[in-house]
């Protein structure tokens, strides 16, 4: 080889390894480059600050378009799992995870009331008609709809719902109950408040206050 043809690739060589130090440290830069920060939120004005051409948009969202009259609040066509709020186990950092949308079939056993065979802790609740383990669990329209009947019919109901109790025992303990010494039962209706005692003998009622 000629000194012509060794200089010649000695300069392809040498302009080849620049250009790879020049790519490695194009990536290795961007890489490092933070995100791009978010776009900033609609501004609320504050108290005598003029509004906007769309009101005050407390309920405004970035990107969304808001509804008239509806304080900038996005024009959501329905309830779905794309737009309602993910739930979390535990408390996560803001965008780590979006959380696992709620079940929103109304006719699972964790909608409406739960009534525990016996008073229980939190968790730990054997709901009536409920098989351990299925407290999460959707069922038919007609089961769901038809547990309000037996528990109407198994008296679980006394007092409010199905099984309301006239308004004269407002204010009184539900028939087959005793309430503990102490316990505060709400005075009930005033209509049906009883009369006054009247005062023991040889004592003069207290004196009727003037009118305001």
């Amino acid at each position: 080889m000629d000194n012509r043809k060794r200089d010649a690739f000695a300069h392809i060589a040498t302009i080849g390894f620049f250009a790879l130090l020049a790519a490695v440290g194009t990536s290795a830069t961007a890489a490092a480059e933070p995100p791009p920060p978010p776009p900033p939120g609609p501004t609320v004005p504050v108290l005598g600050a003029p509004l906007g051409p769309s009101g005050l948009g407390v309920l405004a969202q970035n990107g969304e378009p808001g509804v008239p009259g509806a304080l900038g609040a996005p024009n959501v066509p329905g309830l779905d799992s794309t737009t309602v709020l993910g739930q979390n186990a535990a408390p996560a950092a803001p965008g780590m995870n979006p959380g696992a949308p709620p079940n929103l079939n109304v006719f699972n056993n964790a909608y409406g009331p739960q009534q525990c065979l016996v008073p229980s802790a939190p968790g730990q609740c054997e709901q009536f008609d409920v098989a351990p383990g299925q407290e999460n669990s959707d069922v038919s329209r007609r089961e769901w709809l038809g547990r309000y009947i037996d528990m109407y019919r198994s008296g679980m109901l006394k007092g409010g719902l199905l099984g309301q109790v006239p308004q004269e025992q407002l204010g009184e303990a539900l028939p087959g109950t005793a309430p503990p010494p102490g316990t505060n039962i709400p005075p009930g209706l005033g209509q049906f408040l009883p009369d006054p005692a009247a005062p023991p003998e040889g004592v003069a009622p207290p004196p009727v206050p003037p009118p305001a």
